[in-house]
């Protein structure tokens, strides 16, 4: 599944394969960020606001392709962990200055 797909991702069952993100790239215009991308992370919250599960690029289950240019993915998880319900997501991004952004925000439901 593509990153700009828009905020609720597609359902998926738990136990199952979950595809992943696809290319992630938050230049809208193509221009160049001032600072390179370092790390990237993805946390999945209940309804409750608690996380129950966190992908990074630090433990590998977020690839920043091009670090320059803003691309990464979000690798696919063989066993999707959630039970099922309604959890909200987001993606936050760290750059080389340390600065810290929250891009897209939105749902999944797990079956």
């Amino acid at each position: 599944m593509s990153c700009n797909t828009g905020t609720n991702l597609r359902c998926i069952k738990s136990g199952t394969t979950w595809d992943g993100l696809t290319d992630c790239n938050f230049s809208s215009n193509g221009t160049a960020f001032a600072d390179s991308l370092t790390a990237v992370r993805m946390i999945f919250t209940d309804g409750d606001g608690f996380a129950q599960l966190t992908l990074t690029s630090a433990n590998s289950t977020i690839t920043i392709d091009d670090a320059a240019n803003w691309d990464f993915t979000v690798n696919p998880i063989l066993s999707f962990p959630l039970s099922a319900g309604i959890y909200s997501w987001e993606i936050e991004t760290t750059d080389a200055g340390g600065r810290i952004k929250v891009y897209p925000k939105g749902t999944i439901e797990v079956f």
